[in-house]
């Protein structure tokens, strides 16, 4: 019997990558984290290995002993097994050389197609017998590796496992003892389920002879029982070489801690100490040719550069892409120059799914391909809204800086993807980039007012009434803040004296007003105050009304309330001083006929 169990596995794969190659091209990513586990676990096993005590090499000339001791049994029982096997090769021809004369002497076609059929049977039980004497006297070697095969047509499909070929080999290593035991076991179970069949045939056959008188149906008889009887001895002999089989796999057999670290010590002292050269050569290669241009500006003395032009964007862009082709070609070549396959077929698998993978990619690669080039939605120089926040695009990179000068941290360091959504314009020299400043007073919407005491391109804080009140920096600016330090800030007071004033209303009063709300703020803030205006502004329905409009500059933003305390308590003191009535708001209820019928009525 021929054990091809390796073509069997290799064939089923083929077929399996015929009909979804690229689950297998998936598949084959999983061994790399593989590699990776069985490098880390494989150097403490070699430790471990290297502090054995010495006590244990004593053990070596034993263990050599019981070595030579089980190469003896093994062979004698190999010669066991081939005499067997040569017995039944020559039951079988003798056989066969019947079975041909009876087909010679048979007299009707039915009879002779029969033994035809038989025949063919014989023959291939023949040359299976031949097989498995070959493989068992050359220990299993598979005699189909020196037969010549005629030239295929090119399949890519053939190629491409082919490539993959060597690292589905690694793969099965880690499992082709478990998997080799139980194939056996199926096999022996199966060849036993047969043989329980063929006794039960047999059993019947010799029922049915013992109540046989015709001589000619007897002779056919003990013939049909001869074949049942040599396929009985060529299942036991099947199963004794399968248990053969077995013993010897269970006697090979490693621990799983074993087989992992000698898979491990393999890994390392082979491909892995490969792909370590290979990964750090083309690290440093990469890490030179980036650092090339730097080294480059700081001899020639340049530390900051400008606006960049075109053509040096587009150097720059090309000079990325050479390190990026240059440092896979270090890469591909270090494998190539090394002779390991796995490796380089596996490195090129990676690199053709990207380069399929890129194709969904490839637009928005050359949004930013543009964008570096400084021809894009968003150019360098030029002025952006992030979030509610203006920036301004300080340099167009794989990861752009965005500077707004007037924030707490206002850097930026954003993604180049991030950006192509973004659409920028030139900046005027007057445009305030975020409306406040530290330590700036401001006005809300909402009336609230404090001092700017943090503001960071996320939050910023105000001093209010006493407290500490946080805001989102786009809530901040929604809530359309004045700011009262910057450019100076107005108050307007409505202040009303009696009509019975109403003779000086025009002529004194706005003046006298005046002079005492200017004397007042000046005492009180100094250089502060800008300008005083005071006019009559109506008369109203229990009191002339004066509009007294303060202008103030930004040093007395922080007394915002007490500017209108000051204007009201001047008014209040020049009245005062003057005698003018503050009048009051007066309510008149007028009795019409309305209420005298109601009177009636209740009456």
């Amino acid at each position: 019997m021929q054990f091809s169990f390796q073509n069997r596995v290799l064939h089923q794969l083929a077929a399996g990558l015929n009909q979804t190659w690229g689950q297998t091209l998936a598949q084959l990513l999983l061994f790399v984290p593989a590699i990776t586990l069985a490098l880390l676990l494989a150097l403490p096993g070699q430790l471990l290995a290297q502090q054995q005590p010495a006590t244990e090499q004593a053990m070596v000339i034993p263990e050599a002993a019981n070595a030579t001791q089980d190469l003896e049994n093994r062979l004698d029982t190999v010669r066991t097994q081939l005499a067997a096997i040569s017995q039944s090769i020559q039951d079988r021809r003798r056989h066969l050389d019947v079975m041909r004369q009876q087909m010679a002497e048979a007299q009707t076609e039915s009879e002779r197609a029969e033994m035809a059929a038989e025949i063919a049977e014989i023959e291939r039980l023949l040359q299976a017998s031949r097989s498995t004497f070959e493989s068992v006297a050359t220990g299993g070697i598979d005699s189909s590796l020196f037969r010549d095969e005629p030239e295929q047509p090119f399949d890519w499909q053939q190629e491409l496992f082919e490539i993959v070929e060597p690292f589905l080999d690694q793969m099965k290593q880690f499992t082709e003892t478990p998997r080799n035991i139980e194939r056996i076991n199926r096999e022996i179970a199966r060849d036993q389920a047969k043989l329980v069949a063929v006794n039960r045939a047999l059993t019947n056959i010799t029922n049915v002879i013992a109540t046989v008188e015709d001589d000619q149906l007897l002779t056919r008889l003990q013939a049909l029982e001869n074949t049942w009887l040599q396929r009985r001895s060529d299942l036991e002999l099947g199963i004794n070489l399968l248990q053969l089989q077995l013993q010897e796999l269970r006697d090979e057999q490693q621990t799983f801690w074993d087989m992992l670290r000698q898979g491990m010590l393999s890994f390392v002292q082979g491909r892995g100490l490969i792909l370590i050269i290979a990964v750090a050569v083309t690290a440093g290669f990469w890490s030179l040719l980036q650092a090339l241009p730097r080294i480059t500006r700081r001899k020639h003395g340049v530390e900051t550069v400008g606006k960049r032009k075109t053509y040096s964007r587009l150097m720059t862009v090309s000079y990325q892409v050479f390190c990026v082709l240059a440092s896979l070609t270090i890469l591909l070549l270090i494998f190539y120059v090394s002779g390991d396959w796995l490796l380089l077929g596996l490195a090129m698998i990676i690199l053709i799914m990207v380069v399929l993978g890129s194709r969904t990619y490839l637009p928005r690669f050359m949004n930013e391909v543009r964008m570096l080039l400084d021809m894009g939605p968003v150019r360098e120089g030029e002025r952006i809204i992030l979030n509610g926040i203006p920036w301004e695009v300080k340099s167009l990179n794989y990861y752009s800086i965005l500077v707004n000068k007037e924030l707490q941290g206002g850097v930026l360091r954003v993604p180049l993807a991030d950006l192509t959504s973004q659409i920028s314009r030139p900046v005027e020299s007057e445009e305030p980039w975020f409306p406040t400043r530290k330590d700036d007073f401001v006005m809300l919407s909402d009336e609230t007012y404090g001092q700017v005491l943090l503001q960071t391109p996320e939050v910023v804080q105000l001093r209010h009434v006493g407290s500490i009140r946080t805001f989102s920096t786009p809530a901040f600016l929604d809530a359309s803040p004045r700011n009262l330090t910057r450019d100076g800030f107005g108050f307007a007071v409505t202040f009303g004296i009696d009509y019975q004033h109403q003779a000086i209303c025009l002529d004194e009063v706005p003046g006298i007003f005046e002079a005492a709300v200017t004397a007042n703020l000046r005492a009180a803030f100094h250089d502060g105050l800008a300008s005083v205006l005071v006019d009559f502004r109506e008369a109203g329905a229990s009191s002339l009304d004066y509009l007294i409009y303060v202008m103030m500059h930004g040093s007395a933003a922080g007394s915002y309330w007490a500017v209108g305390r000051i204007v009201q308590q001047s008014c209040v003191a020049v009245c005062n001083e003057r005698g003018w009535i503050i009048p009051f708001t007066q309510l008149t209820v007028h009795q019409g006929d309305g209420f005298e019928t109601l009177r009636t009525i209740r009456s």
